[in-house]
Order: C-alpha cells, then sequence, then structure tokens
C-alpha cells in the first residue's frame, strides 16, 4: 500500500470541514506553518512521523488512518462520529445514556440469537 501525500491532506480536510475549522488552526495547534499541507498535496509528500503524529492527536484519529484512510481498529466514519459525540458529552449524560446503550445491545444479540436458532 503506497501513501500519497494528497490522500492525507483531503483526510485533513475533511475532518477540517466536519469541524468547521481552516487548516491554518490546525497548523497553529502543532506547531508548523501551512507550506508543508501544499508540499503534502502539490508535491505528494507525506509528514514526517512527528507532524502524522500531532496531526493525528489534535482531530483524535489514529496515525494509521491519517496516512492511509484504515482505522487499525476497524472503526467506518460513522463508528467514529459517534465516539466523538460520544465524547462531547459529560460524565453524567454518558452515565444516563449508557444503561440504554447497552440494553438495546442486548436485545439486538437476542434477537440474532433467536433468527439463528
Amino acid at each position: 500500500m503506497s501513501i500519497v501525500g494528497k490522500e492525507i491532506v483531503e483526510r485533513i480536510d475533511k475532518l477540517l470541514k466536519e469541524k468547521n475549522l481552516k487548516r491554518k488552526a490546525v497548523a497553529d495547534a502543532i506547531g508548523i506553518s501551512l507550506q508543508p499541507f501544499t508540499s503534502w498535496s502539490k508535491r505528494g509528500s507525506i509528514p514526517s512521523a512527528d507532524i502524522a503524529f500531532k496531526i493525528a492527536k489534535y482531530f483524535n484519529v489514529s496515525v494509521e488512518w491519517l496516512l492511509t484512510g484504515e482505522d487499525p481498529d476497524g472503526l467506518n466514519d460513522d463508528d467514529r462520529h459517534l465516539l466523538d459525540d460520544w465524547h462531547e458529552l459529560d460524565a453524567k449524560t454518558q452515565a444516563i445514556i449508557r444503561p440504554m446503550i447497552t440494553t438495546a445491545a442486548e436485545n439486538a444479540h437476542k434477537d440474532k440469537a433467536n433468527t439463528a436458532g
């Protein structure tokens, strides 16, 4: 599998759009100029390991996903959005919602077992 700088920038831009941010916000947050974005996109170069790590950490995604578009945990975009939403909730709200999710998952598991059996 080859890693293409333009595709990395496309993934970064997708994250920026989702969060309604600009490239400058990422650059400022991780301590780089805007120039590397152009280099990655136009020249096909890729970020150094330390920069890729900082960008991934900034967006709360894996470095593997940032570089390849594949998540090591097998999460898809919907899963990632749900997790992002979950992390936006305070602990009290999470405590209220968690039992509902557990019950729904248990019911789904029972339905699958009844259908299979």
